[in-house]
């Protein structure tokens, strides 16, 4: 997999997270909207703890898991790029979710960003927030929010 595209490639943000969400985004991706030279940037924001009332002991445990999943989350993503040769690279950050997927989209020079979405309905993402309605009220260039078929 390449780590640096050419000038004639698109750089695509790819928020991506152990949810089926992301994945269904991400195949959606691939089926309708891949160009060929596209660069694939996927940002992936671990989730944050309050370890503040947590042992050492069980800090160091939960910290362990945490880089395990997104280790395993890593390679899971960069053997789908593999699989359908498409370049790209994997990127983490530390923070608001939608704040980190909207700054490292803007450091890699992305031309727009796509996302899965859990489809909240308007009174659980006033209440709970949605990272993909923060990315497309705050990006500075195009966002896909890939919603999944209802079941």
């Amino acid at each position: 997999m390449a780590e640096s595209p050419g000038h004639s490639e698109r750089r695509v943000a790819f928020a991506v997270d152990e949810s089926d969400h992301a994945e269904h985004a991400f195949q959606w991706y691939c089926d309708h909207l891949y160009k060929h030279g596209d660069y694939v940037v996927l940002i992936h924001v671990p989730e944050n703890y309050d370890f503040t009332m947590a042992s050492p002991g069980v800090v160091e445990q939960l910290l362990k898991e945490l880089e395990q999943r997104v280790d395993n989350l890593e390679r899971r993503y960069k053997d789908k790029l593999q699989s359908k040769r498409i370049p790209g690279k994997f990127r983490t950050g530390s923070g608001k979710p939608g704040e980190v997927i909207t700054k490292l989209a803007h450091e890699e020079g992305a031309v727009f960003i796509v996302t899965g979405t859990r489809g909240l309905g308007k009174l659980r993402r006033t209440i709970m927030g949605s990272v993909s309605d923060y990315i497309v009220h705050h990006s500075a260039v195009p966002v896909l929010v890939c919603r999944a078929e209802s079941k």
